[in-house]
This record gives structure tokens, C-alpha cells and sequence, in this order.
């Protein structure tokens, strides 16, 4: 039996007994009116939570994304839309997408975030905690999903999917979203479906069994400098040397490798007040946790802390180099201040005056 695709929806009003008939309309007017249904609402994409937010047409170094998504953990997916009346959709589409997904990297976090506010995006600092940080990393990792949406999907879309997630990153997924569009009169009927969502899946729980966090060890002989691996070990001593337990969090956090971060966590308390971070050239960062924690986002205890690297804690942190710091006993002495400042009982920020010439309490 041959299916014909524009009498896969049949309409009627409702309590009529006339014959069921085919919408007016049957398919989008360009792809811009896909890009637009997905961008107005982007969790449709697999993957992509509720709260997430887009833009379309992303300038890239390597053309327009069509549309660009942000989750709040700060996930990033590109989607490349194509019709089925497009006769390049199966050869072009593939290598569109992953053409932007490797400029958005290639271009890196500055020009991303350049760009998402020239095409008027939401504030990207009002992700999730730690969304806005977590961005920058992936996109610095590469770690970008990828979607293929179209209003049709068929079987050598379907062997593309599968072929690009066995080739791919265990933490990059690629789906195929289908959105098949009609219209009857001023009501318009959408029918998604997806697929390679349980591929993607399959991967994720692979990668889960397989992630290893780091130790002090591997985190080490994973420092690009001699130089830098001596700076960590010596933070790594300051902290071993503060043996005044006053929490019950283990003083060291890691995350998993090879883009997580370790923790420190003075006095074995709940909150962190900075973490060591490897770019993928194998300098060692740290981020100061002003932002990440929903209870003492902004505290004023991190502002000592801030102002010693040249930044605000009253906005986004920044990541910065250890090479940078020529005095790392006096960054660990407001480390440790910072840490009691921020983690009094009632977690709530400090209202005292700063001096804004030294950002002390």
C-alpha cells in the first residue's frame, strides 16, 4: 500500500457529519517557519529541558546556525532545519551542522556570546547555577549536540543518526526531530516525532558506567606545565595544612574528568569558594563560586576574593589563569576567609560595607 504523506491528517468540525477532508494547507511555507516553530519552542528538540532558550540564526564563522538552544545547565545544541523539498537536505544537512558546531567552537565563548546577544537572546547570565559557567566550558570542550530538523524524516536520515552518534563523543548526542506541519483555517495542527533519542540514551547510561572523576594524581598529570602542576600542589598542601574541622564536607570535591572541576572546601565546609579547572590546552584555571550557589549567590564574603583577580562578585565569574597569581599564599589566606564568610549558619549574604579599593568586609 503507498502512503500519501498529504492525507496523513483529515479534518472536520466537531458534530458534522460531512466527510472528513485534508487541511488547506499541508506544509511549511520555507524553513524559516520551522526554524521559527522551533525556536519559539525549543524543548520539542530531545534533550532540551523545559526552560531551555534560542536563537535562530547564529552567526558562526562557518555561516548561520539556524537555531541555537541553551539549556539551563548550560547545554548547548545546534539545529540545522531542512524540507523535505529541499533536495540538499540528506547531503547537506549533516555536514551544515557539524560545520557550525565545530565554528561555535573554533570561534569560542567570547564571540558566542557576542553573537547570541546581537541576535537579541535572553541574558545567558540568568542561566541555572552554574549554567553560565558550564556554557563556557562546554563550548570550549566542544561538547555540542546536534539536531536534524525536518518534516520528514526517512530511512537514510534515520542511518545518519545512527551512524553519527557511533562515531561521536559519548557526551555529544545527535537526533533527528520531525515536525510535520498542517493548517485549517485559523487552526494550525503540529505532529512531532523523534528519533535517536534512545541511541542517545544507550550512550549517556555507556558513558555513565565508563566516567571516572579525577584524583589528586590524574588531575596533576594532567597539567599541561611544570609550573602550573607545582602551583596545584602546593594549593593542594595549604589546604591539606587546615586541619580545623568545622563541617562535614570532604575538604576536596572532584569533578569528572576531563572537563569537571576539583573543589576546595576549607575547614570541610558545605560551600566551595573556588575551584581548579584544565583548558583544553592543559593550563591550569580557577573559577571563583559567586554565582554558582543559589544561597549565597553574590555574598559579600567573595568580594576579597574577586577583587584579587579583577572581577566583580556581584556579576558572573570569570575564569582566570594560576600563572597569573605571583603570590599564592595570599590568594589562599582570602580563600580561607572567604570560605568562613560564606558559610555562617544562616547562609545568607552579608549586608556590611566593602571597601571598594580592596573588596574587604
Amino acid at each position: 500500500m503507498t502512503h500519501d504523506p498529504d492525507r496523513g491528517v483529515l479534518v472536520r468540525r466537531v458534530g458534522s457529519t460531512s466527510a472528513w477532508t485534508t487541511p488547506e494547507m499541508t506544509a511549511y511555507v520555507n524553513e524559516d517557519h520551522l526554524q521559527r516553530i522551533i525556536a519559539e519552542d525549543p524543548d520539542r528538540v530531545l534533550g532540551v529541558p523545559e526552560g531551555a532558550i534560542a536563537v535562530r540564526e547564529l552567526p558562526t564563522s562557518a555561516g548561520p546556525a539556524d537555531v541555537c538552544i541553551v539549556s539551563p545547565d548550560g547545554a548547548l545544541t545546534v539545529v540545522e532545519c531542512k524540507l523535505a523539498s529541499n533536495s540538499e537536505r540528506r547531503r547537506m544537512v549533516i555536514g551544515q551542522v557539524l560545520d557550525y558546531a565545530a565554528a561555535i567552537w573554533r570561534d569560542g565563548e567570547a564571540a558566542f556570546h557576542e553573537q547570541w546577544a546581537r541576535r537579541g537572546g535572553d541574558d545567558l547570565h540568568a542561566l541555572g547555577e552554574g549554567g553560565f559557567e558550564q556554557l563556557g566550558r562546554n563550548i570550549a570542550a566542544g561538547r555540542i549536540h546536534l539536531c536534524l530538523a525536518v518534516d520528514q524524516i526517512d530511512a537514510d536520515l534515520r542511518r545518519l543518526v545512527e551512524y553519527l552518534n557511533q562515531i561521536t563523543r559519548d557526551d555529544i548526542t545527535v537526533t533527528a526531530l520531525q515536525l510535520s506541519y498542517a493548517r485549517h483555517g485559523d487552526l494550525e495542527i503540529l505532529i512531532p516525532s523523534t528519533y535517536g533519542g534512545e541511541i542517545a540514551a544507550a550512550k549517556a547510561r555507556a558513558a555513565a558506567g565508563t566516567t571516572t572523576r579525577w584524583t589528586k594524581d590524574t588531575f596533576l598529570d594532567s597539567i599541561g606545565s611544570d609550573a602550573d602542576r607545582a602551583s596545584a600542589e602546593k594549593l593542594f598542601a595549604l589546604l591539606d595544612e587546615v586541619d580545623d574541622r568545622r563541617g562535614t564536607h570532604d575538604d576536596l570535591w572532584y569533578g569528572n574528568k576531563p572537563g569537571g572541576g576539583v573543589f576546595f572546601h576549607p575547614y570541610e565546609l558545605r560551600y566551595a569558594p573556588i575551584q581548579l579547572w584544565i583548558n583544553k590546552s592543559g593550563q591550569l584555571m580557577a573559577y571563583g563560586i559567586w554565582y554558582q550557589y543559589d544561597e549565597i549567590k553574590y555574598h559579600r564574603g567573595f568580594a576579597e576574593l574577586a577583587h584579587l583577580v579583577g572581577q566583580d562578585h556581584q556579576s558572573t565569574a570569570e575564569g582566570f589563569p594560576i600563572a597569573g597569581l605571583t603570590d599564592l599564599d595570599r590568594i589562599w589566606s582570602i580563600t580561607v576567609r572567604c570560605a568562613e564568610h560564606i558559610n555562617r549558619p544562616d547562609a545568607e549574604p552579608d549586608h556590611r560595607d566593602v571597601d571598594p579599593d580592596t573588596g574587604v568586609i
